[in-house]
């Protein structure tokens, strides 16, 4: 009976006992795919487009400054050259962050352009040009404040020193007895607009000259949304915003 046993024993021990445990099996993994967002605000995009904005403005200043010395009766082929700027413009493709901006500067050329064809026709032109203008120099102030634009480092140009003959007369001497002026006192100031135009009088709609961001100037009064100014060698009225006081 034992040797039974003990054989019974061995046979086991030579079969062994089959695997019932199974080993894993590897799963592959899929990299994960990260969705590209679409920047309305790119800084490449808004270059391009300030680049493209600011050639067409320069061009289209230069027009509107030759056109408001033009006769009204020889004003066709001013008109004609407003009008080929502003299908330029419009032919330009602003990022999303810029199209109200954009869409006041277009605005702004179709208003220029039938103010100047009622003036050619001998119409009433009210305040359409002043308008345009003015709305022009917010759609400028707008571009500017766009995310990227460079900011305007005016104290370091030679230029931006106040000069001497500006400077506010001394009032410790007691016997001097100040004088009523109807010009307010000066303060100085920079332009802060890429550019901005200069006219005549605070209503006057045809500007006498362009200047631009960095040009230090003398503020006087500020009177119907205009800026009474005053450069080296130029006194005129311009925009309200397109002034910083130092």
């Amino acid at each position: 009976m034992r040797r039974f046993i003990l054989l019974f024993v061995l046979l086991l021990a030579a079969c062994g006992t089959p695997a019932t445990v199974q080993q894993p099996t590897a799963v592959p993994v899929s990299p994960v795919v990260v969705p590209t967002v679409n920047d309305p605000c790119s800084t490449l995009a808004l270059q391009s487009y300030r680049a493209a904005y600011g050639d067409v403005i320069g061009r289209w200043n230069t027009a509107l400054i030759e056109a408001g010395q033009t006769q009204p009766a020889s004003l066709q082929s001013a008109i004609e050259r407003l009008q080929s700027i502003s299908a330029e413009f419009a032919g330009l493709k602003p990022p999303p962050c810029a199209q109200s901006a954009h869409d006041a500067t277009s605005q702004s050329m179709q208003q220029a352009i039938g103010g100047y064809q009622s003036l050619m026709a001998q119409q009433p032109v009210g305040d359409s040009l002043r308008d345009a203008i003015d709305l022009l120099a917010r759609a400028q102030e707008a571009v500017a404040a766009l995310p990227g634009t460079p900011v305007p480092t005016a104290t370091t140009e030679p230029t931006l020193t106040p000069l001497p003959t500006f400077t506010p007369m001394p009032t410790n001497t007691p016997t001097s007895t100040p004088t009523p002026t109807a010009t307010p006192k000066p303060r100085a100031g920079v332009i802060s607009s890429r550019q901005t135009q200069l006219f005549e009088t605070a209503t006057s709609t045809t500007p006498i000259k362009t200047l631009f961001r960095g040009a230090s100037v003398q503020v006087f009064e500020l009177s119907k949304g205009r800026l009474h100014i005053r450069t080296a060698s130029l006194d005129g009225w311009v925009s309200q915003g397109a002034v910083q006081l130092r």
